[in-house]
């Protein structure tokens, strides 16, 4: 290791400034969405809870506190999160201290075990079908392709007609869309009056400029398209007779955006929004726009699609993932395959 590595690490005593420098450095390896979600955890979760500590007297005890009140109450108004979000947020805090060889202590991870997926039930995926198909719009197709091909919502945003190739029938999926909050020219975490953290050295200016309010400066965002997290996420898939169909009587220039038929882009968020509303106006329970991509891989597997093909139209990293998520029959084809078992009795 260089002299100039072993001074700056002599300099770095507490947790804050070792996040500051991990940061510093990770900024040009990650994307914008990554070192965005990295700043959000250091400043929401890891530099509130260990602040100044310093760094040789972090030590197990106090690690696994912070899990406990994670899963208790970490979440918005005291709202528990969940056992993969808090690992995640362990794993980048060992990443934080990985440097600094002395911190050796045991971690009990938090379990995640097999969550319940939210999904339709039969009567309600009907019911949306129905509803979809009458006065059908760029709006509904968005959520029909969704329900035939297992898409995910960043993906159907940041989709343009000239993925689609309507020809040989199938969807190119290399691309996906987020809101991410503003990183640009900001390596280090700068502390504000109220003790919250926001990136970067350049804030400084705005800080002192009266027309710059803190609030405006953490809620500052903006929409990119960038290729998928993972290369298994981008994918080509094959678009179903009845999809195909529909797209045909939508097809637009192939520079504007399915979800529009314009040049202008919907972004999830607000998209979101309009599922929710799709979802009233046929008197459906309230659920995330995911619960669609949740409903496609149950009933694949429901109707024997085999796990290999499922995880590779699905964008997983592995076919273990895809068994561990969905290989798990929902209550209506539980209640089903066991009165198989009373025929006859």
């Amino acid at each position: 290791m260089s002299k100039k590595n072993n001074s700056v690490r002599s300099k770095i005593r507490t947790f804050d400034k070792a996040t500051k420098n991990f940061l510093q450095k990770s900024k040009p390896k990650l994307k914008d969405s990554a070192y965005a979600q990295y700043i959000s955890v250091c400043e929401r979760h890891l530099i509130p809870y260990f602040e100044d500590i310093e760094l040789n007297r972090l030590d197990g005890k106090l690690v696994n506190d912070f899990i406990q009140s994670k899963l208790k109450n970490g979440g918005k108004n005291g709202s528990p999160l969940s056992p993969k979000t808090v690992s995640d947020m362990i794993n980048l805090f060992n990443q934080i201290i990985k440097p600094y060889h002395n911190l050796d202590f045991d971690v009990s991870k938090p379990s995640q075990g097999q969550t319940e997926i939210s999904v339709l039930t039969d009567a309600e995926y009907n019911k949306l079908k129905t509803y979809l198909s009458i006065g059908t719009d760029y709006n509904k197709l968005g959520i029909i392709t969704a329900m035939l091909t297992g898409a995910r919502l960043g993906e159907l945003c940041a989709l343009r007609w000239g993925d689609i190739d309507l020809d040989n029938g199938f969807i190119r999926i290399d691309k996906t869309m987020q809101r991410i909050k503003i990183t640009d020219n900001m390596p280090t975490l700068t502390r504000i009056t109220d003790g919250s953290l926001i990136a970067g050295q350049t804030l400084n200016t705005l800080l002192t400029s009266p027309a710059t309010s803190e609030a405006k400066l953490k809620n500052k965002t903006k929409i990119i398209i960038d290729t998928p997290k993972s290369n298994a996420s981008i994918r080509t898939i094959p678009i179903p007779e009845v999809l195909l169909n529909i797209l045909k009587k939508f097809q637009c220039p192939d520079n504007t955006y399915l979800l529009t038929g314009k040049w202008k882009y919907i972004e999830p968020r607000v998209y979101q929004r309009h599922f929710k509303a799709h979802l009233q106006a046929c008197d459906i329970k309230d659920n995330k726009f995911h619960t669609i991509r949740h409903t496609f891989a149950t009933m694949a597997i429901s109707r024997g699609m085999d796990i290999k093909t499922l995880s590779v139209l699905l964008g997983h990293t592995d076919v273990g993932f895809t068994m561990k998520r969905y290989v798990h029959p929902n209550m209506e084809h539980r209640r089903k395959q066991i009165e198989k078992i009373a025929i006859g009795f």
